[in-house]
């Protein structure tokens, strides 16, 4: 798998850069009054409202009340045609890797829940160990509305 690597809340993760439509250096987002804490806000990105997640508050920790503005983002492409636009706060992007789909190994039975939802497996790729973000798991949820239900 070619990944997309980025740092987020301070610590390193990984993406499967096909499900990654575009990294945003500069996105001005606003908040939304009365979300839940997983949603910093909303974007406009060429034409398209993108919804920007905390991955920090996906993850069950707080997120740094201070992100700068503009902001980084990784967005994500939708899972299916006309789906909502959906994106990540990064603190900043990193690099294309290789990963091994076969030496991806599974969260320690420690992890916090939110985190396992949230988080496929870890990677070790030339001595850097990497948390693998599930996209999928990220944006059915947001979709299902379970971000929301939060």
């Amino acid at each position: 798998m070619r990944g997309l690597s980025f740092f987020a809340d301070g610590e390193l993760f990984a993406v499967d850069a096909a499900l990654v439509k575009k990294v945003v250096r500069n996105v001005a987002f606003t908040p939304i009054p009365a979300a839940p804490e997983a949603v910093a806000g909303i974007a406009g990105i060429k034409g398209r409202i993108v919804t920007v997640l905390s991955l920090a508050e996906l993850l069950g920790r707080k997120r740094d009340a201070q992100v700068v503005k503009p902001a980084k983002a990784v967005v994500f492409k939708p899972l299916t045609d006309g789906g909502d636009q959906m994106g990540l706060l990064i603190d900043k992007p990193g690099g294309l890797i290789d990963i091994d789909e076969n030496k991806i190994l599974p969260l320690p039975r420690a992890a916090e829940d939110e985190e396992k939802l949230c988080v496929s497996g870890m990677a070790e790729v030339e001595g850097i160990l990497y948390r693998i973000i599930n996209v999928d798991s990220i944006i059915n949820r947001f979709e299902e509305g379970e971000i929301y239900d939060e």
